[in-house]
């Protein structure tokens, strides 16, 4: 009987992720860039500071938990097994490259201090916007159906100063559908709602 159990569960996992639907690329699923305050180049670096990756529990690709009838949790990596900070990377620059804004990033670790970050990002010499993850996962079960995430948003000048360090955090259900996808949408809309928050707007365009 526990096996049939774990047998279905596996296969509601599949459809669940997949629901039978073709996997958004980073192009399908770039935020909408709806400033044009500078033209000049970016930076761009995400940086995974989730606790339970920190501390090694969880892989960088971690994304969420899927549970069973039962509650048992099933850890989910990204769709294409990236690392977090890699697979949001991809969705930024193709975001900026669509509105015309030349990007570049810079690759992280979950062990790199945010100091090293500011100090990378800087030698390009270039306007900079750092992603500081804290939380960043989805829990999906028949009694729950949620994403959260908490980051910190730092925006550096040509010479390293920072302009504007500031903390979004929220909660977003999780509609009906391919996960999969409707993760990859829900993180669109986050970024779209920080770019247009005024005060990043502000500091990106001095």
């Amino acid at each position: 009987m526990f096996k049939n159990t774990t047998k279905c569960f596996a296969i509601l996992s599949v459809l669940l992720l997949s629901g039978c639907a073709q996997i958004l690329t980073a192009e399908q699923s770039a935020p909408e860039i709806n400033f044009s305050t500078t033209e000049k180049p970016l930076t761009i670096a995400v940086i995974d500071k989730r606790e339970y990756v920190v501390n090694n529990d969880k892989t960088p690709a971690f994304e969420g938990l899927i549970r069973s009838g039962f509650g048992i949790p099933y850890s989910y990596n990204t769709p294409t097994n990236e690392a977090m900070s890699v697979y949001l990377t991809n969705r930024l620059l193709a975001g900026f490259s669509k509105r015309g804004i030349k990007a570049e990033s810079v690759e992280t670790s979950p062990n790199m201090s945010i100091d090293s970050a500011v100090t990378q990002v800087s030698k390009n010499g270039s306007k900079s916007i750092i992603f500081v993850l804290n939380e960043w996962k989805y829990d999906y079960h028949a009694l729950s159906d949620n994403s959260w995430y908490n980051l910190d948003l730092m925006i550096i000048d040509e010479n390293g100063n920072e302009k504007l360090v500031k903390n979004f955090t929220g909660e977003n259900d999780i509609p009906g559908g391919a996960i999969v996808n409707e993760m990859q949408l829900i993180y669109k809309q986050r970024f779209e709602a920080i770019f247009k928050d005024a005060e990043v707007i502000q500091a990106l365009s001095l």
